[in-house]
Protein backbone atom coordinates (compact mmCIF):
# COMPACT_ATOMS: atom_id res chain seq x y z
CA UNK A 1 0.00 0.00 0.00
CA UNK A 2 1.52 3.90 -1.12
CA UNK A 3 1.68 6.18 1.34
CA UNK A 4 -0.21 8.40 -0.74
CA UNK A 5 -3.05 5.74 -0.43
CA UNK A 6 -2.75 5.12 3.05
CA UNK A 7 -2.76 8.70 3.95
CA UNK A 8 -5.76 9.42 1.63
CA UNK A 9 -7.80 6.71 3.21
CA UNK A 10 -7.01 7.35 6.66
CA UNK A 11 -8.25 11.02 6.16
CA UNK A 12 -11.47 9.03 4.56
CA UNK A 13 -11.84 6.87 7.87
CA UNK A 14 -11.75 10.30 9.71
CA UNK A 15 -14.06 12.25 7.58
CA UNK A 16 -16.67 9.28 8.09
CA UNK A 17 -16.25 9.94 11.71
CA UNK A 18 -16.81 13.13 11.47
CA UNK A 19 -20.09 12.69 9.26
CA UNK A 20 -21.45 10.04 11.92
CA UNK A 21 -21.30 12.40 14.55
CA UNK A 22 -22.76 15.55 12.66
CA UNK A 23 -25.67 12.96 11.01
CA UNK A 24 -28.81 12.33 12.78
CA UNK A 25 -31.66 10.54 11.01
CA UNK A 26 -35.50 10.46 12.05
CA UNK A 27 -37.13 13.48 13.05
CA UNK A 28 -36.89 12.14 16.44
CA UNK A 29 -33.40 12.91 16.31
CA UNK A 30 -33.91 15.94 14.88
CA UNK A 31 -36.21 17.14 17.10
CA UNK A 32 -33.96 15.85 20.06
CA UNK A 33 -31.40 18.09 19.08
CA UNK A 34 -33.08 21.19 17.87
CA UNK A 35 -35.80 20.99 20.77
CA UNK A 36 -34.24 18.40 23.56
CA UNK A 37 -37.20 16.87 23.47
CA UNK A 38 -38.85 14.44 20.99
CA UNK A 39 -42.02 14.17 21.76
CA UNK A 40 -44.87 14.00 19.05
CA UNK A 41 -45.29 17.33 18.72
CA UNK A 42 -41.93 18.46 18.42
CA UNK A 43 -41.77 15.74 15.66
CA UNK A 44 -44.40 17.44 13.86
CA UNK A 45 -42.70 20.72 14.10
CA UNK A 46 -39.41 19.41 12.04
CA UNK A 47 -41.73 17.85 9.89
CA UNK A 48 -43.55 21.52 9.29
CA UNK A 49 -40.08 23.12 9.26
CA UNK A 50 -38.92 21.19 6.72
CA UNK A 51 -41.98 21.68 4.07
CA UNK A 52 -42.69 25.15 5.15
CA UNK A 53 -39.80 27.25 6.71
CA UNK A 54 -36.91 25.59 4.58
CA UNK A 55 -35.53 23.85 7.69
CA UNK A 56 -32.25 21.92 5.28
CA UNK A 57 -33.17 18.37 5.61
CA UNK A 58 -32.77 15.16 3.38
CA UNK A 59 -33.99 11.98 2.74
CA UNK A 60 -32.15 8.74 3.01
CA UNK A 61 -34.57 6.07 1.56
CA UNK A 62 -37.80 7.21 3.22
CA UNK A 63 -36.06 8.89 6.22
CA UNK A 64 -35.69 12.54 6.83
CA UNK A 65 -32.04 13.37 7.78
CA UNK A 66 -29.94 16.46 8.50
CA UNK A 67 -26.31 17.58 9.50
CA UNK A 68 -26.44 18.93 12.69
CA UNK A 69 -23.75 21.60 11.14
CA UNK A 70 -26.24 23.10 8.71
CA UNK A 71 -29.24 23.18 10.94
CA UNK A 72 -26.94 25.62 13.18
CA UNK A 73 -26.19 27.62 10.15
CA UNK A 74 -29.24 27.46 9.21
CA UNK A 75 -30.46 29.18 12.31
CA UNK A 76 -27.60 31.41 12.71
CA UNK A 77 -28.72 32.84 9.60
CA UNK A 78 -32.44 32.80 10.81
CA UNK A 79 -31.46 34.79 13.58
CA UNK A 80 -29.14 37.82 11.45
CA UNK A 81 -32.35 38.69 9.51
CA UNK A 82 -34.16 39.14 12.44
Amino acid sequence: MSKTYAAQNSRHVENMGQLSSDLMTGAEAIAEFMFGDASDANRRRIYHAADKLGLPTFKMGGTICARRSTILAWIERQEARS
